[in-house]
């Protein structure tokens, strides 16, 4: 299916909007006198650096990676009117709504908030998303506060204060207990405008939620690898990409759910770089500086159950070096010692190697063809075991058995004798041998009992 970029506009589906009502005060004594102790203020970020340049798209095999110019979409404007301004501007008279349900509000005039209410009775993540305004010059803001029931207070969780033209959402996850929402006018009044908003609550959903706007996304340097879900429609999960120096990154987004998702590019002023479409893989050069990933649903279609995964990673090219971690063998002899020809792992029996391909600068070469090859004394008889690295250019490739050791040389220790074989070692990529400190091994033999 074709998808196209969408910009930070929240689409609220027309189906959802059937139920749309209009938001009523309704003030009951006991909620009349309760404290809000912050101000209703914008979010921070932190200083990141700024791109110096846009992002290049390499063409290869796969789709073009640009999908038209990219700017800010314009959404489907909601037509429905609310039927009575409702006098919730504060927090002591604020209107009463249910999560699931599609409200509208009106602002109208600089400054003014509006304040909900709802009670939040089982434990889960809520999602709060607000389709604004569109008008450059009104600039609306989401705040969610939880009242604390001893003290009577309102405490802030979340805000989002995009800019103008820009819809907000936020998440928490929740225990349990009683939100107000505050819509707050920073700048600009549409008096005639409604903007509308909805709370979701999930059930279900991954270990890095709540990341629903860029405030509260975690950051990665150089490359991205996370295993995550959508839990609802209008779920959005962020990443912060900060590339120390230019670098030429693969991208793919490994969808294997039935629902579309898309993955968005914007800069930190949230311009839209690029739109990428799941299951395709990219190569993108990206200039230093920060950059805001989104993961999306193109449609209201998800799967809270089935994990995408984001992969994020520079670009190695051909495998030209391993590093041996380690060689499983025998526990009998198992070990990396020196018998008077320089340190060398010691096998016996059988040899599982583990270890890691990079290429030429050092980068981890990921999924390549990887050889393990030994030859032994007896009759010269040589073994190859093939592998592939993974993502991050490890392997682990076992020769599961392997003919005695002959015992050309020894090793005299304090009580017995150590007969041995120095046999070549070689870890080979596409018919070529890579550089490795390790080239040869031990291959023992047997020892005898002689105390001295």
């Amino acid at each position: 299916m074709k998808k196209y970029f969408v910009s930070l506009i929240v689409v609220l589906a027309l189906s959802l909007l059937s139920s749309l009502s209009s938001v009523h005060a309704n003030e009951t004594a006991e909620y009349s006198k309760v404290k809000v102790e912050d101000s209703l203020e914008k979010n921070t970020m932190q200083d990141f650096e700024v791109p110096t340049d846009r992002i290049k798209m390499s063409q290869g095999t796969n789709q073009p990676i640009l999908k038209n110019k990219l700017g800010i979409k314009q959404h489907r404007m909601i037509t429905s009117s609310v039927t009575s301004q409702a006098t919730n501007d504060s927090p002591n008279t604020p209107a009463i709504i249910e999560i699931g349900q599609v409200y509208t509000d009106k602002i109208t005039e600089e400054g003014q908030q509006k304040w909900y209410r709802f009670e939040h009775n089982n434990s889960g993540k809520l999602t709060v998303i607000m389709q604004t305004v569109q008008s450059a010059s009104v600039d609306y803001d989401l705040h969610l506060f939880k009242l604390n029931e001893e003290t009577m207070t309102l405490e802030e969780e979340v805000i989002s204060s995009y800019d103008s033209e820009k819809n907000e959402q936020l998440s928490k996850i929740s225990e349990g207990g009683i939100y107000y929402i505050a819509v707050n006018s920073v700048t600009g009044s549409e008096p005639n405008l409604p903007f509308t908003f909805l709370v979701q609550q999930s059930t279900s959903y991954d270990q890095k939620e709540p990341d629903d706007n860029i405030y509260q996304a975690p950051a990665y340097l150089n490359h991205i690898y996370q295993s995550q879900t959508i839990d609802n429609s209008y779920d959005l999960d962020w990443f912060i990409l900060q590339v120390d120096q230019e670098k030429t990154l693969t991208v793919n987004l490994d969808n294997p759910s039935s629902a579309d998702y898309q993955l968005d590019i914007f800069d930190l002023e949230l311009n839209g770089l690029a739109g990428l479409e799941d299951n395709e893989k990219y190569s993108i050069s990206f200039p230093p500086g920060t950059y805001l990933l989104r993961v999306q649903s193109t449609s209201l279609d998800y799967d809270a159950n089935q994990s995408y995964t984001l992969d994020i990673k520079e670009q190695a090219g051909e495998a030209t070096s391993a590093e041996i971690l380690n060689i499983n063998t025998d526990g009998n002899v198992e070990g990396y010692m020196n018998y008077g020809y320089g340190y060398k792992w010691r096998i016996d029996g059988f040899m599982e190697v583990e270890g890691k391909a990079v290429d030429e600068n050092g980068t981890p070469v990921p999924n390549t063809n990887i050889e393990v090859r030994i030859i032994t004394v007896l009759n010269n008889r040589a073994y190859i075991e093939p592998g592939l690295t993974d993502r991050n250019g490890n392997f682990k490739i076992k020769i599961p058995k392997i003919q005695e050791a002959v015992g050309n040389y020894s090793y005299t220790t304090y009580s017995s004798y150590h007969y041995f074989d120095i046999i070549p070692f070689d870890i080979m990529s596409n018919g070529k041998v890579l550089d490795s400190k390790e080239n040869s091994l031990y291959h023992f033999a047997y020892s005898t009992y002689r105390p001295h």
